[in-house]
């Protein structure tokens, strides 16, 4: 028979328990067999099925005794358990919240049916089946994560308004009402055999103010006209807790309602800048709240408290749940309502880093197992550490520790947290708390006034703008309180601007930017609310007005001006790439299959973020050119690769299971400026869709692959278009197949293509896919590549390809267009074509695709073209890229420049033609 002796050292610090064993000695050796194993879901399950027994649905006595003791098995078989060691805190937790869970459904399985027999059953309008109420779990059962002496606190919804069927009948607001009515003395009223839990429904709107049950139609109504952001951080765990009392019920409609209000409430895309001042508001709050309390208390020391106190359990939710808010909304990974689960995504998006993920982690165990031990003594709510050092002694004891070891990391803990509450803002992205976070005090005054004495002359063009931009439809529509804001900003955007090279196009270019932003409040709030990034951002407009106007067709990167230091980082691919899956993988539907728009969305939203971060360091000239196109070109190679990854298994037939789905034997082949790495921030992609696969329908899978491919890098959505896409340089161009196999291809490419496509093999390569097909490809075109050719037929062809070019880019003017005129960047890229096609059968070093100045360099080696002359043919084509680029960003739709400019570079290129192709 057991003994006691495993439950000595809980007995010792318990006094609930030693009451408990000692008025029922039967318990206590049903508690010492107990405890050897974990406490789960499923135990918990048949421990009520054991206490309950053969109890009627509706016999609301049973049901109310055998909770009681069901909750007293769990309880004290945790603290034994967990005082002896042997229960994590996953454990314990879930084991409470699942109590929970069962509790709320038996309550409201037996209320219920009771009222159903009398009023007849509610039904959802819209599909004639018994409509069940939404219970939600809020806080931590919302969580769960729930403590052991815990209150629960419930939301309770319905779906539509409507009328039982019963002979008795009751609109359906006042059924669900008396349901929830009656349901809280089966969890809440204490009796001979204790109680469950207290429950709490203030959480729902209005308080104890409103209803007790909201349709959904209400709800919808309050979150969207009168939603608070506390409420925003309420709603970011809540949980519908799995309950079902009618025969042939289906909630999943309700429940996908439901969510379809909840995320976009608390997680918002376009982070809402006015919610700053009420999200350092509502810290305040839990700054101060155990402090008034404390005081209500006699002046208790705040620091007994480990819950509300500094470095608290509260303090580390606000730092996790913060930054759930900020980002949770363009980073669906980040959606998670268990604190722990949601911790580990932020390390793993590189939000947080390791250690201090590892520390927060550490640190929340160690308070919520203190917790617990608090509770454990007395079967209490509390939070307060003991005073007494010999209480103080136990409590450490029962954590498994030394008085001394205890204290010290109790301190511990509490000032990591403290240090990471206080920076919970800068750890969130918002920049750095204590310094960053002031508004601008300077109000509007006579801005021609300000503008004089910032400028220090009087501007005619910035007085004009300035009064078109507040005479404006836009800013005259404003509501009173943005209309304050802007009048608060402008002096401060006149004086950022002065701090710039070109003071008055530079505020000029902000009034535009700020005119197109200026409906979306929170943008306003954001530049008044960090001054230093509307100084960031005044610089990168004087650098750019490309730049300006990229920013006014997506304002959602301004808010990335914030964090400078990560925007000049170099992009980790892996991570980035890491991140955006794990992301996409969260954007499901109610029902379970991806949500193709988010997922679509999302890739824009990176590509555009990943762009801007390159568009920064640019501008700050960290990148060069060369550099730059890299970058640009690993992103389209990112996004392509995640491309085929999500659109694969969109074409499969129908009832292809995924988990038996084998990768496509398919791959994407760069042509152009992608082939060649050389792409810019707007450039299109040219692409040729390649595959070997003997499956008997390849031809339709693999053509319906790249149909979708296309619509999935060009479509519009809200976020805009993630690429322009050419397909024409695929066999028999617009006439031909989407998607071809290598067999075709290659037969294409040796028996009928035109000199000009094996002039564009020069500059492919294989972006992604499946790594055999790039490989065969890559084989295949090396050996078109190395097909034996007429240099002087050749030459011909390239000439006649060249006057074709420019004659479709005729150039009327007296500037010198330094990419498709004579002397310009395409002359450069026909010569090295034609040394390719001509010399790469004797100089096969010549065939990888490197590049128009490494190609240039390696012909010089092999003796093909004079050195000196190959060089300063490689520096005027460096030269006119870096150009080109410069003129874009100064938002030049050609790259022209007067013709005595470059005339020596030109003149090279020029030089470098006549000797390897001639006139």
């Amino acid at each position: 028979m057991p003994t006691h002796d495993t439950l000595e050292p809980a007995l010792r610090w318990s006094g609930a328990l030693r009451r408990k064993t000692s008025a029922h000695a039967d318990f206590g050796l049903w508690l010492a067999q107990a405890q050897r194993q974990p406490v789960s879901a499923g135990l918990i399950h048949d421990w009520y099925a054991e206490l309950a027994g053969s109890a009627a649905v509706a016999d609301t006595a049973v049901i109310r005794r055998a909770l009681r003791q069901l909750r007293d098995r769990v309880f004290y078989t945790l603290l034994v358990r967990d005082i002896n060691g042997a229960a994590p805190l996953a454990e314990v937790v879930g084991a409470m919240s699942a109590l929970a869970d069962l509790a709320v459904g038996q309550a409201y399985h037996c209320v219920a049916a009771d009222l159903a027999q009398v009023h007849g059953v509610p039904l959802d309008p819209a599909t004639g089946l018994p409509q069940e109420m939404l219970i939600l779990g809020m806080g931590k059962l919302g969580g769960e994560e729930l403590n052991v002496s815990s209150d629960i606190d419930l939301i309770m919804l319905y779906g539509e308004e409507g009328e039982t069927t019963g002979r008795r009948k009751i609109s359906h607001h006042e059924f669900y009402g008396r349901l929830t009515q009656r349901m809280m003395p089966i969890l809440s009223d204490p009796d001979a055999n204790g109680q469950v839990f207290r429950t709490d429904l203030r959480l729902r709107p209005d308080g104890d103010s409103g209803p007790l049950a909201w349709s959904l139609d209400a709800l919808e109504n309050y979150l969207v006209t009168q939603g608070r952001e506390w409420e925003r951080y309420a709603w970011l765990k809540a949980r519908p807790i799995a309950c079902s009392a009618f025969e042939g019920s289906d909630p999943a409609r309700q429940v996908a309602q439901l969510e379809a209000l909840r995320t976009p409430f608390v997680y918002r895309k376009y982070f809402d800048f006015d919610a700053l001042a009420s999200l350092r508001a509502l810290r305040e709050r839990i700054r101060q709240d155990w402090q008034r309390r404390a005081m209500a208390r006699n002046g208790v020391d705040t620091t007994h408290n480990i819950k509300l106190g500094d470095g608290g359990i509260r303090e580390i939710e606000f730092v996790v749940q913060l930054t759930q808010l900020i980002r949770g909304g363009r980073m669906p990974s980040l959606q998670q309502r268990n604190l722990l689960e949601a911790l580990c995504r932020q390390k793993d998006a590189g939000i947080v880093s390791a250690e201090d993920a590892r520390r927060l982690e550490d640190a929340y165990v160690f308070l919520r197992r203190t917790e617990h031990m608090l509770q454990y003594r007395e079967d209490e709510q509390t939070h307060l550490l003991p005073a007494d050092p010999q209480l103080r002694a136990g409590l450490a004891a029962a954590m498994g520790m030394q008085a001394q070891e205890f204290e010290a990391a109790l301190d511990m803990h509490r000032g990591f947290v403290a240090q990471l509450f206080r920076n919970a803002f800068r750890i969130a992205g918002m920049g750095d708390d204590e310094s960053s976070a002031k508004c601008q005090a300077a109000g509007a005054g006579d801005l021609g006034t300000h503008i004089r004495s910032e400028l220090g002359a009087p501007s005619d063009t910035l007085d004009q703008r300035l009064e078109s931009l507040l005479e404006s439809h836009r800013i005259r529509s404003l509501p009173e309180t943005s209309r304050r804001r802007l009048e608060a900003l402008l002096p401060a955007v006149i004086s950022a601007a002065a701090r710039t090279a070109n003071p008055e196009q530079t505020a000029v270019r902000l009034f535009d930017l700020i005119e197109q932003v200026a409906q979306r409040s929170a943008y306003l709030a954001l530049l008044a609310e960090y001054p230093e990034t509307l100084a960031r951002l005044a610089r990168l407009v004087a650098a750019s007005p490309w730049a300006s106007q990229y920013l006014g067709h997506y304002p959602l990167l301004l808010d990335s001006l914030i964090e400078w230091r990560s925007l000049l980082a170099p992009p980790d691919f892996g991570q980035i790439s890491q991140q955006m899956r794990t992301d996409l993988d969260a954007c499901v539907l109610p029902n379970g299959r991806p949500d193709i728009e988010q997922q679509m969305n999302l890739m824009r939203d990176v590509q555009r973020q990943v762009s801007f971060q390159l568009l920064a360091q640019d501008l700050e000239g960290v990148l060069s050119v060369e550099k730059l196109a890299d970058q640009l070109s690993a992103l389209a190679d990112m996004l392509l690769a995640e491309a085929v990854h999500r659109v694969w298994p969109l074409v499969q037939p129908r009832g292809t299971a995924p988990e038996t789905l084998a990768p496509p034997k398919f791959a994407v082949i760069a042509y152009g400026k992608l082939g060649g790495k050389e792409i810019g921030y707007a450039s299109d992609l040219d692409l040729v869709f390649v595959y070997e696969d003997a499956r008997e329908d390849a031809i339709e899978i693999y053509t319906r692959l790249g149909q979708r491919m296309t619509t999935w890098l060009a479509t519009m959505t809200s976020s805009g278009r993630l690429y322009e896409v050419d397909l024409r340089l695929r066999p028999d161009g617009e006439a031909g197949l989407l998607a071809v196999s290598l067999d075709a291809f290659a037969q294409y490419q040796f028996e009928h293509a035109w000199v000009w496509e094996h002039q564009a093999l020069t500059r492919a390569r294989y972006a992604v896919g499946d790594a055999e097909v790039g490989r065969r490809f890559e084989q295949i075109r090396r050996e078109v590549l190395l097909l034996p050719r007429d240099p002087q037929v050749l030459k011909q062809e390239v000439r006649a390809m060249r006057d074709k070019i420019s004659a479709g880019h005729p150039n009327h003017s007296d500037e010198f267009d330094v990419k498709h005129d004579r002397g310009g960047m395409v002359d450069v890229e026909f010569v090295t074509q034609y040394l390719v096609l001509s010399q790469a059968c004797k100089h096969p070093e010549l065939l990888d695709n490197l590049g128009n100045i490494a190609l240039l360099r390696l012909a010089s080696q092999a003796g093909l073209v004079d050195a000196g002359l190959a060089a300063g043919a490689a520096d005027a084509y460096r030269a006119f890229r870096k150009l080109q680029h410069e003129l874009r960003l100064q938002g030049a739709e050609k790259a022209r420049v007067p013709a005595s400019r470059l005339s020596t570079e030109r003149e090279t290129v020029l030089r470098l033609w006549r000797a390897v192709i001639g006139d």
